[in-house]
């Protein structure tokens, strides 16, 4: 009889275990999808990718999420001539992925993982026969992604994500690829008020025998980031690189989509308009030791913000540059404005717009959104910038602010003036604004390469350096600049009283208007003052 009773209460007490195990696993699974969803849409906001379709299936002990995503080739056109023939029917390919969700509470139970969490994600990617077979020379049998999702109780995480090395070589055409792996883990905590970031490339080459090539080694990015009060991401990124080559053998034109790598790094739209093209001319550029951090931080409602550049060299077909320093600072930004204004910038559409309609909808948007910024006394400091050049050095301290501002000094540009406020010391080599100054003179004589006649390059660039020596000669005689061992310096300072450069006073246009004016009412007022 007791045997019988105990069978029984041990019965009773695994079904009872096993209901409320199911019971968490479900409860796990539907807290595990709240995190999934929300990393889902960090995922469709990428520009690199669009989403094709997107589908999840919850059930009792174990989920399955499937997206389609396909690559976004307004960013990808401009780079796909380098790439091996061979792997550009990648770019026209649909990338599917199932993220299989174990729940919890031991969501790895399984797989003699015993850990306890909301879920277990592990990502399978779908593939045609085509596309295997491709990722297959690179990769051979090793899977081309590995992708671990490990889900706590808390709603936050860590997710683990690889890519093998490879090392690849068609002897027909020349081509190399030597690719040493990818590694990146991102601990996150609940709805991503903060999380930490390590991205770890020890290196890529790619040659192409007729083309050239590219390489780079050592890229190292580690982020710590947290949610401020203001709305405002708070926390340091930092970015290493220790050598990037390019190689080119020919003249290959370009247009660099510039305002998508802003916005990816700065969740920011600039508009097409500053994207550059033109064309590369056969050279070598090398870059070495670069790095950037950036430290943002917070007090009360107003962020500040810091940021530094570096690199050791940068030569460019046999001139050399650096080292570089650029240390530049900003300061009392109203953080619920800034807030306001990437949210109103991010939903502008872009793609497919005319730059210029574009432009027009960038700034009716900043004029609409940005003027508590300025209300509240913003200033931008150039702590630091300085970089040896082939000729001399660049150097480069000072600020600018804007104190006091009213929305009734944005519609009087004379008040606006006189809120600004402003300093700058600068020194660089005249060689240097020679250069520059030759640069925009061919470029602005520059004609058609087909029409019949063409302007004398030498007389254009004779007539620029004639203009540039008058031009600094004036200034000199008038104490503006200094001269000294072929380096140009000056120093500036402006604020509500005018403009002083070398501690000159130079008049402002509106200065100027205002003296007019008194001059030519001064005799009236004589004239008032002797009549009996």
């Amino acid at each position: 009889m007791l045997p019988k009773r105990q069978l029984i209460i041990a019965g009773a007490a695994i079904g009872g275990l096993f209901v409320l195990y199911a019971g968490s696993s479900y409860w796990a699974g539907v807290k595990a999808e709240d995190t999934l969803q929300e990393q889902y849409r960090m995922l469709a906001g990428v520009p690199l990718f669009k989403v094709k379709s997107h589908s999840y299936e919850r059930g009792w002990f174990s989920s399955s999420e499937t997206t389609e995503l396909v690559f976004n080739r307004h960013l990808s056109g401009p780079y796909e001539n380098m790439l091996p023939d061979n792997m550009k029917p990648l770019l026209n390919a649909t990338i599917k992925f199932t993220n299989h969700i174990q729940h919890g509470p031991l969501p790895g139970l399984g797989s003699f993982d015993f850990r306890p969490g909301r879920a277990l994600v592990r990502t399978e990617f779908a593939m045609s026969d085509a596309t295997r077979k491709t990722l297959k020379t690179f990769f051979g049998d090793k899977e081309p992604i590995t992708i671990v999702n490990r889900i706590g109780f808390g709603g936050g995480g860590l997710l683990d994500v690889s890519v093998p090395a490879f090392d690849y070589e068609e002897a027909l055409s020349g081509v190399k690829m030597k690719w040493k792996g990818f590694d990146l883990k991102v601990d996150y905590s609940h709805n991503y008020q903060d999380y930490k970031t390590e991205a770890l490339s020890p290196g890529f080459l790619l040659e192409a025998s007729s083309k050239g090539g590219v390489s780079f080694d050592g890229v190292h990015y580690a982020s710590d980031m947290r949610l401020g009060g203001t709305g405002v991401k708070l926390g340091t990124s930092e970015l290493t690189i220790g050598n990037v080559q390019l190689t080119s053998h020919e003249s290959v034109p370009y247009s660099i989509k510039l305002n998508e790598l802003i916005y990816l790094m700065t969740r920011v739209r600039v508009g097409e308009f500053v994207n550059p093209s033109g064309e590369f001319k056969p050279s070598s550029v090398v870059l070495k030791n670069f790095s950037y951090q950036i430290v943002t931080s917070e007090q009360d409602d107003f962020v500040n913000t810091r940021g530094k550049v570096n690199f050791a060299e940068l030569n460019i077909s046999d001139h050399r540059y650096g080292p570089l320093r650029l240390d530049v600072s900003a300061n009392h930004l109203h953080g619920p404005t800034l807030v306001k204004l990437d949210k109103a910038i991010s939903a502008i559409p872009f793609e497919g717009v005319d730059p210029a309609v574009l432009r027009k909808q960038y700034v009716d948007t900043i004029k609409k959104n940005a003027v508590p910024l300025l209300e509240n006394n913003p200033k931008l400091l150039i702590n630091e910038f300085y970089l040896k050049m082939p000729n001399g050095e660049a150097k480069l301290q000072g600020s600018l602010g804007i104190n006091g501002l009213t929305p009734a000094d944005l519609n009087d540009i004379t008040l606006l003036a006189k809120r600004i406020e402003a300093e700058a010391k600068l020194s660089l080599p005249r060689q240097t604004l020679e250069d520059l100054v030759l640069t925009q003179a061919r470029n602005l004589f520059t004609v058609d390469q087909t029409a019949e006649e063409q302007p004398n390059m030498k007389e254009v660039e004779d007539l620029a350096k004639s203009l540039l020596d008058s031009q600094l000669s004036q200034w000199k005689n008038d104490g503006f600049i200094v001269e000294e061992n072929g380096q140009i310096s000056t120093d500036l300072n402006y604020n509500a009283q005018g403009l002083t450069i070398q501690q000159k006073k130079v008049p402002l246009p509106w200065q100027e208007d205002a003296d007019t004016a008194a001059d030519a009412s001064a005799p009236r007022a004589e004239k008032a003052v002797s009549k009996p």
